[in-house]
């Protein structure tokens, strides 16, 4: 068995204890938390073209830094505007139930099929669209002779 030079042993032992360290478990995850309102997380697939961004933010060191401000984003997503540009119907579903009877049957239908593109909602099987309270059925809108809805909120 050969033996190490002293020289060259002296500059392998210290690189030895100092492969380890530097290949450790150094860098530190930290979460930033919640992001702030209407804000869209870069990092995760965030983008002005989402209409509910106000801004992008980037996740730094624990925190969270403004990347981007979006023109006209921070839409409420409530407002009857998807993020592709359709207008949609609200609907106010305040003292819906369940339970009504008798069941829909086509044209009718709930509500809730109303709620989709004002464009395509008539080119549905619905006609009539009805929300489910205590009362019974309730017509809250219905598709014209024009084929476009109307509301009767």
């Amino acid at each position: 068995m050969r033996r190490l030079p002293a020289r060259l042993a002296l500059l392998v032992i210290p690189l030895a204890f100092a492969f380890p360290a530097a290949c450790g478990d150094g860098y530190e995850v930290r979460p930033c938390g919640q992001i702030p309102e209407k804000g869209c997380p870069v990092g995760r697939g965030g983008s002005c073209d989402d209409a509910t961004c106000a801004a992008l933010y980037d996740c730094v060191d624990g925190a969270w830094r403004h990347a981007e401000a979006c023109p006209g984003g921070g839409q409420d997503p409530d407002a009857g505007v998807s993020p592709d540009g359709c207008a949609k119907p609200v609907i106010d579903h305040t003292g819906e139930t369940t339970g009504c009877m008798p069941d829909l049957q086509n044209p009718d239908c709930p509500a809730v099929a109303a709620e989709q593109c004002f464009e395509t909602v008539c080119l549905t099987d619905c006609i009539d669209f009805f929300l489910c309270t205590k009362e019974g059925w309730n017509l809250v809108a219905y598709c014209n002779e024009e084929g476009t809805l109307e509301l009767t909120q």
